[in-house]
């Protein structure tokens, strides 16, 4: 039987080819892995893009539909006939529940539980995918910061940065903000109530003396602020301001004050209250100044916290449910409370009684204006507030897609007058973030 031929090559080097393969997977791994990876993160970019551009649609096609919800308000809500029958409405008691049928898909729903009517055939409107959440407020509600910049004669009742101060004093009053004005600010410095009202007031209006805080307006004292100091100098407006942002280049104004107090406040609209959506620190402001001589002691002292702003505060509470039409209902209201307490309230507490809201007191006040035989006057509704329908409103809408939430503020006035007689109506503000 012939021998096999012995292998020329030694066993031994058998083990190149096994070295070889394992150092070309060692060379080819980092590159597959990096690929693998890239390409994982380029498809979720183009995931995040989609979700971000349908997002920003759906944000556009809310804001669209507010459109429609204003000219609800101007042809149906707005007209005498529609108020004479239904009563006064706004907007903004009905928008939230009306825009949810076409944000979620439970939105038709909560609409039909609301009204009592079946829905469901309106759930085909809502998205099939994502969501969004629609928040509208009248602007005339807020405190319009610009009018500190209108300050009246001595002479003369209506007085708005006056009035303005007084409303943002009150504001500020509760021991709950104390520690606002009890830490360092950035600057190194502590800045009062006081300080930061005549600060904000200074800031605002058109002259160079400092504002006075007992004759609520600019008295003979020169303004003496350190703002071309800084590192990064600027110049007082000194003027009306184009948003509410601005007021943190206020000194002693920092993200914890505007936190706390700037969703009351607002640079669009007028200088008048409108006591359908007013705080309840407007509201009361505005009882203090029109009160009866009888019941002027409710609104003096300690009691202008115990009585005028409970009184305030039940108000609007009740307004929910009926807006004023006239300054005379606001009066009769605030006059008797106990005879306009809410039906809901009334039917939640049939069984249980000790439920039933506390009524405060009613406080006397006057619609119009007066002089008195002294040369003095005393002050009316009509002076400081109003009850007119609103004009101007804030859209906020808060859009998720995927894993993308978008959120837009658009301030829209309805009396703003368009170009070429083409209707009124126009956004004034709109930032998306």
């Amino acid at each position: 039987m012939a021998k096999r031929k012995r292998s020329k090559h030694p066993s031994g080097q058998h083990g190149v080819a096994v070295l070889m393969v394992l150092a070309c997977l060692a060379i080819i791994a980092p590159f597959t892995a990096t690929f693998n990876y890239q390409a994982r993160v380029d498809f979720q970019s183009a995931i995040n893009l989609r979700d971000e551009v349908a997002a920003r649609q759906v944000q556009r096609g809310a804001m669209s539909l507010s459109l429609l919800l204003f000219e609800i308000q101007r042809m149906v809500f707005n007209q005498r006939q529609f108020r004479d029958m239904m009563g006064t409405m706004d907007i903004t008691q009905v928008a939230p529940y009306l825009m949810s049928v076409f944000g979620t898909r439970d939105g038709a729903e909560g609409l039909g539980a609301l009204v009592g009517l079946n829905t469901s055939a309106l759930q085909d409107l809502a998205l099939f995918e994502g969501s969004f959440e629609y928040r509208v407020t009248a602007e005339s509600g807020k405190i319009n910061i610009n009018c500190m910049a209108v300050q009246a004669k001595a002479d003369d009742a209506d007085n708005p940065a006056g009035r303005v101060t007084e409303t943002l004093e009150a504001l500020m009053l509760p021991t709950l903000y104390d520690p606002f004005f009890e830490e360092e600010k950035a600057d190194g410095q502590f800045y009062t109530r006081s300080d930061i009202l005549i600060a904000l007031a200074d800031y605002i209006d058109d002259d160079r003396n400092a504002f006075d805080l007992v004759k609520l307006r600019s008295g003979s004292r020169q303004e003496d602020y350190r703002y071309q100091q800084l590192f990064d100098p600027y110049t007082p407006r000194n003027a009306r301001l184009d948003s509410v942002d601005e007021l943190q280049l206020v000194q002693g104004i920092d993200d914890d004050w505007m936190a706390a107090f700037g969703h009351e406040l607002t640079v669009y609209g007028g200088c008048k209250v409108n006591l359908n959506f007013a705080s309840a620190e407007q509201i009361a402001l505005v009882i203090r100044h029109s009160v009866a001589a009888d019941d002027k002691w409710k609104t003096e002292g300690e009691n202008f916290l115990l009585m005028t702003l409970p009184l305030a505060n039940w108000l609007m509470e009740q307004r929910e449910y009926s807006l004023f039409s006239k300054l005379e209902d606001f009066k009769t209201m605030i006059a008797e409370p106990d005879q306009f307490l809410s039906p809901l309230a009334a039917l939640s507490s049939v069984e249980q009684p000790q439920n039933l809201p506390r009524v405060p007191q009613g406080i006397e006040v006057r619609v119009k204006g007066g002089d008195r035989e002294d040369g003095s006057r005393w002050g009316g509704l009509e002076d400081l507030a109003t009850v007119a329908p609103e004009t101007m409103y804030r859209v906020e809408v808060i859009t998720e897609f995927g894993a993308v939430a978008k959120r837009v503020v658009g301030v829209y006035d309805m009396a703003y007058s368009r170009a070429n007689s083409q209707g009124k109506g126009a956004w004034l503000y709109i930032r998306e973030e």
